[in-house]
């Protein structure tokens, strides 16, 4: 036989609320997720393939987990979803965690349905309980679906799948060296640990002195952070990176909820119990740290449910507060996510304290500045200076150390604007190659944390773009993206070919969609998110939710380029354009925090298509390596960013034409030869030209609050998208069809 098939271990979690409008409060999560959290940990526990626990293959799993080539496979569906098709051939390798409550005997006759029935895991009724879901369970069922392939599979894999469960081996246990509490904050870097061979790694649960604030939080994120980076340290991933690329090594996470949300009590609650919801709100809302902390017997009551007396006599039993009930249970589901992408991709985690998501205030304040119609280069700077240094307040000293030393690539998993962190007189998100995947709404969330295969694109691919215009022609700035594009056409007319749809309402925009098989879309034209409702982007006369498209598009390019105001906007709603389009399926989305001029955003765009061009094919010739979407779009930033400072030096007459072309040389030169600090090889250029350090460093930072670079967003999971050459690209599918 010749059928291939996928020996990859697809954890299915049912989730029969998933839905947005059945979603928790807080934050946007499904009730029965939140509440069955427990079966996300069992797969992060638990194999990846049927390679996984081969002693001829462990010893590659790392390797394969640091470069997405071996991801966890959790996939949250609806019964429906899930059971609509019998299970097929060439995926037969399925375990269904169903949830408490659901009805077995529907699961039962799906899978009885299928050629190769999956593995069934329920508290009762299923093939197996929960307690029961170990290896050498799936050991014993894995086997037994090999032999039903045994007369339609491919029998040299057969072969292999089978010899490879045969010998499945846990390994002994490695000893850390030291112990922690048990707490959410450190659970993803205890996971990824796990995963290196670790265990007996808590002491207990976590006690701390409330005295103490943060700190002894801190030391332990920072202890277990560190002791994943070394080991990933160890790990001579080169082989492997012939094929992948090295995932992100550190994810700067901070669960959050709805940023518009204000709950109030209703209006026929009784008075005390208002009193109580208010004060559990407030505490809630207000939270800095890492922990509660209660300061007046009030807040203890309004917390707890019962009085200090009544705990004293411990003859009523604690009841939290609703509120605190349902944050408990959405922070413990977010964990859980978290953990999973850290056992998933083996990266370390730094959770930030609560107080990050209390900065929202100086970036309204600074958002607002940017909106005016009078802004200032120098007032736009003391408001970017206040953002960065409310930031700095919010992240401790020791974990913003634990990010400047963890490498080049990081993974934000936040709703605050993490990227604008100063880190050694730059903004993160200039400083390193950042992405972020936004934590609200929670479902996307949990969608986007699930292991995702990589995507492969070829040079080629990019033989035709496709560019939607929604301005109408009598709109100024109507011709301003042809003109951008004309100018640079000339670098990639033998490569490239810009398709230009316009579209004057929502069914254009979806034929314009579902007529397109390329890998990138870009729009240009208008977009708004006002406070209370969701972003919309304007064809010509008619507003657009991108939300409400879900089920209307066939397909959505892999990666989306928004250049329109306001589309991931900073001081807004979380039911922003670039969510829409991560949930309509796309998996990288360029996106705008603030209002985009017109020419600025258009030359962004035609550069954009230019670096895919001319850069990926000579990076993939000078390192031998796949480019990565973070890798490209980073790159733009900062080019963006290194055109925006020398022009402002050029106009103030600083630096003449000649200079201007010479250190711009040099700093291209250090963007895309991959320095370590290409904005510092700039200054000291222009020190060498005789220019004062500290009037260009004074300059860099005006232009840095100034730039239409920090307006950028990489938002998704643009890690797992990989750009190669034809030529490399089919030599590397010919090594792995092997």
């Amino acid at each position: 036989m010749t059928n291939a098939f996928d020996t990859k271990i697809h954890y299915i979690v049912t989730v029969p609320d998933w839905q947005p409008e059945e979603a928790t409060p807080l934050q946007g999560f499904s009730l029965t997720l939140c509440l069955d959290a427990f079966r996300i940990r069992f797969a992060s526990f638990l194999p990846s393939t049927v390679f996984d626990l081969s002693p001829r293959y462990s010893e590659s799993l790392l390797v394969r987990r640091l470069c997405g080539l071996n991801p966890i496979n959790v996939h949250p569906q609806s019964p429906r979803a899930a059971t609509t098709m019998p299970q097929p051939r060439n995926v037969p390798f399925q375990v269904v965690m169903i949830g408490r409550g659901e009805e077995i005997a529907h699961y039962r006759k799906w899978a009885q349905s299928s050629v190769v029935p999956p593995l069934l895991v329920a508290e009762t009724g299923g093939d197996i309980r929960y307690d029961q879901l170990r290896s050498d369970r799936l050991k014993q069922h894995f086997l037994e679906v090999c032999e039903g392939l045994s007369d339609w599979a491919d029998d040299k894999l057969l072969e292999m799948v089978k010899a490879s469960l045969e010998s499945w081996d846990n390994a002994t246990p490695r000893s850390l060296g030291y112990q922690v509490g048990g707490h959410a904050t450190v659970t993803p870097n205890l996971m990824a640990l796990y995963q290196f061979g670790y265990d007996d790694m808590v002491s207990g649960r976590f006690e701390a002195d409330p005295q103490e604030g943060s700190t002894p939080y801190v030391e332990q994120i920072v202890k277990t952070a560190n002791s994943v980076l070394a080991e990933r340290d160890q790990i001579d991933s080169r082989p492997a990176e012939y094929f992948a690329r090295r995932f992100p090594a550190l994810n700067i996470f901070a669960p959050s909820m709805y940023a518009q949300m204000n709950p109030t009590p209703p209006k026929d609650m009784p008075p005390v119990d208002k009193r109580r919801f208010r004060t559990a709100w407030a505490m809630l809302s207000r939270q800095r740290g890492y922990n509660f902390v209660s300061t007046s017997e009030h807040q203890f009551e309004a917390v707890m449910g019962i009085s200090l007396e009544e705990t004293r006599s411990q003859q009523t039993e604690i009841q939290p507060h609703p509120l605190f009930k349902i944050r408990q249970l959405e922070l413990a589901l977010t964990t859980e996510c978290m953990s999973m992408m850290a056992a998933s991709d083996l990266s370390a985690t730094i959770r930030l304290p609560n107080d990050i998501n209390r900065t929202k205030g100086a970036v309204r304040q600074f958002a607002q500045h940017y909106r005016s119609d009078d802004p200032t280069s120098r007032k736009r700077l003391l408001a970017f200076r206040q953002v960065q240094a409310r930031l700095a307040q919010a992240v401790p000293a020791e974990l913003l150390q634990v990010i400047n030393e963890a490498g080049e690539d990081i993974r934000v998993i936040s709703d605050a604007h993490v990227e604008w962190l100063d880190l050694d007189g730059l903004p993160l998100g200039i400083r390193k190659n950042v992405s972020r995947v936004p934590v609200t709404p929670g479902n996307l969330f949990v969608e986007q944390m699930g292991g995702k295969p990589l995507i492969r694109l070829p040079t080629s691919a990019f033989h035709e773009i496709l560019v939607i215009s929604a301005l109408k022609r009598e709109d100024p700035i109507h011709s301003i993206f042809e003109l951008a594009f004309e100018a640079f056409e000339t670098e990639w007319r033998d490569r490239i070919s810009v398709k230009f749809v316009e579209v004057s309402n929502e069914q254009e925009l979806i034929n314009a969609f579902n007529s397109f098989d390329g890998p990138i879309a870009l729009f240009d034209g208008h977009g708004s998110h006002s406070d209370d409702a969701p972003a919309v982007l304007h064809l010509q006369d008619e507003a657009l939710d991108i939300w409400q498209l879900r089920g209307k598009l066939r397909r959505v390019p892999p990666i989306i380029v928004l250049s329109a105001c306001d589309t991931h906007a900073a001081d807004r709603n979380h039911a922003t354009t670039a969510n829409g389009f991560l949930s309509l399926g796309a998996r990288a989305v360029l996106a705008s925090v603030f209002p985009l001029h017109a020419l600025p955003a258009a030359t962004f765009a035609a550069r954009l298509i230019y670096r895919i061009a001319t850069f990926a094919p000579a990076f993939v010739s000078m390192t031998g390596q796949a480019v990565t979407w973070t890798e490209i779009v980073s790159g733009m930033i900062r080019m963006q960013l290194l055109t925006d400072f020398l022009r402002q030096l050029q106009a103030k007459k600083i630096i003449d034409d000649e200079l201007y072309k010479k250190i711009h040389l040099i700093g291209n030169m250090a963007i895309n030869g991959i320095s370590n600090s290409p904005f510092d090889d700039v200054v000291d250029a222009l020190v060498n030209e005789g220019m004062d350090r500290q009037n260009m460093m004074r300059e860099l930072e005006l232009a840095v609050s100034n730039s239409s670079a920090m307006s950028y967003l990489n938002v998704g999971r643009p890690e797992t998208i990989l750009i190669d050459t034809d030529e490399r690209l089919a030599r590397v599918m010919e090594a792995i069809s092997e």
